[in-house]
């Protein structure tokens, strides 16, 4: 069972956007890394191309780029960062639960 999945809010609690939240886009699990909204921006420098239109399309743009999953951690409904556990609900199916809270994540 995974502790992260696409659509979670998350902490960053290492590197240079440490205590920032933002929203889970993708996460992958072979490489262990995970890409949030809004956090770890780059500039990627394009290439000038010409669209079917006419139109020039290129330049510097800032993008999300993906940081390891062990520097973040899930928020809790009330906003503050936990670790996440796990237990069988009533149908024997695994639910994530807050380790802070107890309740499910």
């Amino acid at each position: 069972m995974a502790n992260i999945r696409k659509g979670d809010t998350v902490q960053v609690i290492a590197g240079k956007d440490k205590g920032t939240t933002g929203t889970v886009l993708s996460v992958d699990r072979v490489k262990s890394r995970i890409l949030i909204e809004g956090i770890n921006r780059v500039k990627r420098h394009t290439k000038e191309t010409t669209s079917e239109r006419g139109v020039k399309v290129g330049g510097i743009t800032t993008v999300e780029s993906a940081i390891h999953l062990s520097n973040v951690m899930l928020v809790d409904g009330d906003g503050k960062a936990t670790r996440i556990g796990a237990r069988k609900d009533d149908a024997g199916k695994n639910v994530r639960i807050s380790r802070r809270s107890g309740k499910d994540a």
